[in-house]
């Protein structure tokens, strides 16, 4: 990579876009771990505001709320993916700048950002009926999460407001 005695080296490049990438990577697993532990306190509560029917008004809310918060964490997970994948796609560039020879059609194993999308790109094409088989990304991953989560949400604030209608 050419130096410019102006702009900062390719080292300085290189560390500023592995902080971005290493900063928002931490972040979304940091993000998931407090949703996790937010839709457990909710869970709790609604699992206690139904013991024997006590509280359906209050299983309702915590029930909204848990949809909701998935919702929102969704979005946020949204945004950390799509920092993350620009992180990457500028180290994959800056891998380019790397005089290495590819290895049989495949990146070098040094561009490891380049080489790992590669890898994916052949892993994801392999379908098998076995859903444990297939490729799961991180986003399919915790997608599932809040899906679950969320139907989970709106299930129960359903059964909480017809025990309410009920009693």
């Amino acid at each position: 990579m050419p130096e410019n005695s102006n702009g900062p080296s390719g080292n300085d490049l290189r560390q500023y876009v592995w902080n971005y990438f290493q900063s928002h990577a931490s972040q979304r697993l940091t993000t998931f771990n407090f949703y996790i532990v937010i839709c457990t306190v909710a869970a709790t509560g609604y699992l206690t505001a139904m013991q024997e029917n006590k509280m359906p008004v209050l299983g309702i809310v915590l029930g909204f709320l848990l949809s909701f918060l998935s919702f929102i964490f969704w979005k946020l997970d949204c945004r950390n993916k799509q920092m993350i994948k620009n992180a990457e796609e500028a180290l994959m560039y800056l891998e380019d700048q790397f005089e290495t020879e590819d290895d049989g059609g495949n990146p070098h194993v040094v561009r490891i950002f380049t080489y790992e999308k590669a890898q994916t790109e052949r892993i994801r094409e392999i379908r098998s009926v076995w859903p444990w088989k297939n490729h799961f990304s991180y986003s399919r991953c915790l997608n599932s999460v809040f899906a679950v989560f969320g139907i989970l949400g709106v299930l129960a604030a359903m059964y909480a407001a017809t025990v309410f209608l009920t009693a």
